[in-house]
């Protein structure tokens, strides 16, 4: 009896299933010879069987733990599965222990039929690769054209015209390539790319994509959409997940729009990246990064248009942060005031996990139904928030901030995963995207359409089922399209002219490799761009930029005669939206102004409809006042009239979108800095400021700067810096001007001085013309500290994380450099962050690596960690004197098989003794 409580302990110290799912920082899928391919793979002790079948139920981020054992590769998808970065399938691992150890020298797990030239990236993996007949059932012939595809989509591509279902490689209908950027283009060592958005510079007009990679953000000029230009990038922490929006708004002051990217990832380190947008094309920079939370998985701006990234509804743009470590993952809200400095606008108190928000968007209705429905309501109408929860679609009422209510919560059958959403342009639907219904259900892609009529009491109205499994992701709503990112479909259109029964009228495959329930291909789409250019970013293959052919020129059709018109003040201006097409049916179109340079004092703000009756081509005409005033100063300005909301089965034109100038006096020549302030370090290298031209650039023109002291001294802390800087006609190229602290020995506080840019006539000198230069000082400053982590003990072939820790008692932030010093040489990843991962050899071995911290003075603190690589032998011991380091406690196994065995023949007894009774 002691060995049988002996045994009975020992068993009830193994790990539960829920334990080890509360251990788990990602969820695992489990695989095995003897498994059975049902479930969600997610039960140690029920594995399924094949990778083609986990990976099609397994979610982003998701890790495939695949036990000893040989696997036939007999399908040419599993090789992108193999290689997958967002879902990393490993092997080595073993049923015995339940996956608890990775070790391929002792759990070996083979892949038969692999083409051997992936041999080595999947020994990295913890797999062998054998090279057996088997492998005559892949279709080689298949897979070399697959290979072929794979390769053209790491080049980059441009007018690829869609015909006879194909543009190229990729598989369309209606929708033609303009250009690819792959990922390999953009500076960095980028494994992916995610998000995507895009933005119009209303400076002069030229067209930007931006695309989350996964080391940061890159900014590609579209100015030639058929060559697009990267202008830069801006890089930030490893990560899968990075979500981007764009905020856009015109400074009076300096006489120009300025813009800034607002970028939040699952990765710490990087806050809320906010990214300067202002010195395009030249350049793109970071401007700071906001510490109120570590992490976010979603960001959001509501009451701006998403074509202009600018306000429009009336009530003031606020940046919400989504799925963040802080207020259990519930939205908040931060005021834009100051773009470069968040601030706290709305911050919820008593949320719990239920309360998360993976994504979100809003709109301003001023339906009078509607508005009576929300309690909050203002003049400007009711500002409805869509809170895409997981579980549910919550609805409130934020129109007051500090009084927002719940409208609403609403799910609906086989929900698994409530993503993300968009709205009609009447407000009265919401089409709304589960994650993870494809994969958990068995459904083709399904998107869900909601009738919001009554706010309270949102109701299912219909469904999309496309044609194949692909997870359907993210979308939007542009007139009576419907954008969709479709993972491995790629990117689907849909006319949405009867919203509660859509129809698919376009699609671009960027993955044409498969169309399963797999997190590979489009990850998002942007519709908005003025140009009407349709931007796709693709998890393996980069940005893609498409024409969007859906617009069929027999179809009935609006549009403006032109998309840009000029008014002197005191004037009244028509604008014409002309018909074409097919015109049997009546048609309507909703229009609406929206202020830009221009305020609402600058003209008359309208909203109406335009309306046609069946067989009406006749232009219809809007009619807008310009305010006449005093004020003879002023500069051109501008303001916009948009079309949207056509009627069913009326489609609108190139066209859609109208910039009208005010003219003003001719703009001067003026020059101003690109920056308010700067920080230098005492014992850092010389920085560089930028002093930008604008205007009139037809003359030459000249202004003076000068570096004075506030509380440091020049000479002794700086090098003096005085002179002129002399543009010539048309030249628009900014300058430079360098500062140089001098290094001391004193111990000093933060010392200050003013750049400033001074003429004889004020109107050359922009905003802003003063620098605030802050010198830290080098004495008074303390290295960071750092903690390299725990020394481990590996199995041969393990995947190892080496996971450290830093702070900075200045509160600095810090770099990071991992250097391996001793030992086999081995591959690190993502070895200038805190966490850097690299593959065991396949012998014993001992390795060390050293982590050293740096702050923005220099200062650094190292720290080493030590790892012992062991192999294990066939009989589960080493192959050398030594510990297994990990690998299987073989005598506790010998207990628990004589468990086993003592309860079967307990069993055995007892059935006997029931046959007997």
């Amino acid at each position: 009896m002691r060995l049988i409580r002996l045994l009975i302990i020992m068993v009830l110290s193994v790990p539960s299933q829920v334990i080890w799912a509360h251990a788990e920082h990602d969820k695992a899928r489990f695989i095995a010879p003897d498994g059975n391919d049902e479930g969600r793979c997610d039960n140690r002790f029920r594995p399924c069987k094949t990778l083609l079948y986990a990976a099609t139920h397994a979610n982003k981020g998701d890790t495939i733990l695949v036990a000893q054992g040989d696997y036939l590769i007999s399908d040419e998808s599993e090789i992108y599965y193999l290689t997958s970065q967002l879902v990393p399938v490993l092997g080595g691992y073993s049923r015995i222990d339940n996956y608890n150890v990775q070790n391929p020298s002792l759990f070996a797990t083979r892949l038969i039929g692999l083409p051997f030239e992936f041999a080595s990236d999947m020994q990295k993996q913890g797999f062998a690769v054998l090279a057996d007949t088997k492998s005559r059932n892949i279709n080689h012939q298949k897979l070399a054209a697959k290979f072929a595809t794979d390769n053209q989509l790491k080049q980059a591509q441009q007018d690829v015209a869609c015909t006879n279902g194909s543009a190229g490689a990729f598989p369309c209908h209606n929708m033609s390539l303009v250009a690819h950027v792959p990922i390999e283009q953009f500076s960095g060592s980028h494994y992916a790319a995610n998000d995507i958005w895009g933005h119009i510079d209303l400076n002069n007009g030229t067209e930007y994509a931006l695309i989350g990679l996964s080391h940061g953000v890159g900014v590609v000029s579209l100015a030639n959409p058929s060559a697009p230009q990267v202008v830069g990038s801006v890089s930030g922490f490893s990560s899968d997940w990075r979500d981007i929006k764009v905020y856009q708004y015109y400074s009076a002051a300096e006489g120009r729009w300025r813009a800034y990217a607002y970028v939040t990832s699952e990765t710490r380190g990087d806050g809320v990246s906010i990214i300067d947008l202002n010195h395009l094309p030249e350049s793109v920079t970071l401007a700071s990064n906001d510490f109120a939370f570590a992490t976010a998985h979603n960001v959001y701006i509501s009451g701006v248009d998403y074509s202009l990234n600018i306000a429009n509804s009336g009530f003031p743009p606020l940046l919400q942060i989504l799925g963040a470590n802080r207020l259990s993952g519930s939205q908040h809200s931060y005021s834009l005031t100051d773009p470069t400095d968040l601030s706290d606008e709305m911050i919820p108190s008593g949320q719990t996990r239920s309360d998360y928000t993976h994504d979100a968007s809003s709109f301003v209705t001023r339906d009078s139904a509607q508005t009576a429905q929300c309690n909050n309501a203002t003049e400007n109408g009711c500002l409805v928030l869509l809170d895409f929860n997981e579980d549910e679609i919550r609805l409130w009422d934020q129109s007051k901030l500090t009084r927002r209510s719940n409208l609403s919560r609403t799910t609906y059958s086989n929900a698994a995963y409530v993503h993300s959403g968009w709205w009609s342009e009447d407000q009265q639907f919401i089409f709304v995207h589960d994650e993870l219904d494809e994969m958990q259900f068995g459904l083709n892609t399904t998107l869900r359409i909601f009738d919001i009529s009554d706010l309270h009491s949102p109701q299912l109205a219909g469904t999309w089922t496309g044609p194949t499994a692909a997870i359907d992701h993210n979308g939007f709503v542009r007139g009576n399209r419907y954008y969709m990112s479709n993972y491995e479909r790629g990117v689907t259109v849909l006319d949405i002219s009867n919203p509660a029964s859509p129809e698919q009228i376009g699609y671009f495959d960027t993955f044409p490799s498969s169309d399963n329930s797999s997190f590979n291909g489009a990850w998002g789409v942007y519709p908005f761009l003025p140009s009407g250019l349709i931007l796709v970013s693709d998890i393996g293959s980069g940005l893609y930029i498409l024409k969007d052919e859906t617009l069929n020129p027999a179809d009935d059709t609006l549009s403006f005669s032109d998309n840009h018109l000029t008014s002197e003040e005191g004037e009244q201006i028509t604008l014409s939206v002309n018909r074409s097409g097919n015109s049997s049916q009546a048609a309507t179109v909703n229009y609406e102004t929206l202020t830009g340079s221009a305020t609402d004092n600058d003209f008359s703000a309208q909203q109406g409809t335009l309306s046609w009756a069946a067989g009406d081509t006749s232009p219809k005409t809007i009619t807008l006042t310009i305010t006449p005033d005093q004020n003879d100063t002023e500069l051109n300005e501008s303001f916009f009239v948009r079309l949207y909301q056509p009627s069913s089965k009326t489609q609108l034109g190139s066209n859609k979108l109208v910039n009208v100038t005010i003219a003003g006096k001719t703009a001067t020549n003026s020059a101003s800095f690109t920056q308010n302030e700067l920080t230098l370090y005492e014992n850092g290298s010389a920085q560089t400021i930028t002093v930008a031209r604008q205007g009139n650039v037809a003359e030459a023109f000249s202004v003076d700067y000068q570096l004075t002291a506030q509380t440091a001294d020049i000479g002794a802390d700086i090098q003096g810096i005085e002179g002129t800087l002399t543009w010539q006609a048309n030249d628009l190229a900014p300058k430079t001007l360098t500062l140089t602290p001098i290094d001391d020995s004193d111990v000093e506080s933060d010392e200050t001085l003013l750049l400033t840019l001074s003429a004889a006539n004020q109107d050359l000198l922009g905003n802003p013309h003063e620098v605030v230069i802050t010198i830290k000082d080098d004495e008074s400053n303390h290295a960071p500290s750092v903690n390299a982590g725990n020394n481990q003990q590996v199995n041969a072939l393990q995947r190892v994380e080496l996971v450290a820790s830093a702070t900075d008692e200045d509160g600095d932030n810090l770099t990071y450099s991992w250097l391996q010093t001793s030992g086999v040489i081995v591959n690190l990843r993502d070895k200038d962050t805190l966490t850097a991962i690299f593959t065991a050899p396949n012998n014993n071995a001992d390795l060390t690596f050293e982590l050293t911290a740096t702050d923005p003075f220099g200062a650094l603190s190292k720290s080493s960690v030590s790892i012992k690589v062991v192999k294990s032998d066939a009989s589960g011991g080493t192959s050398s004197a030594g510990d297994s380091g990990g690998s299987v406690n073989w005598f506790g196994l010998l207990l628990l098989a004589t468990l086993c065995a003592w309860r079967q023949n307990q069993l055995t007894n007892l059935r006997r003794d029931s046959r007997s009774n």
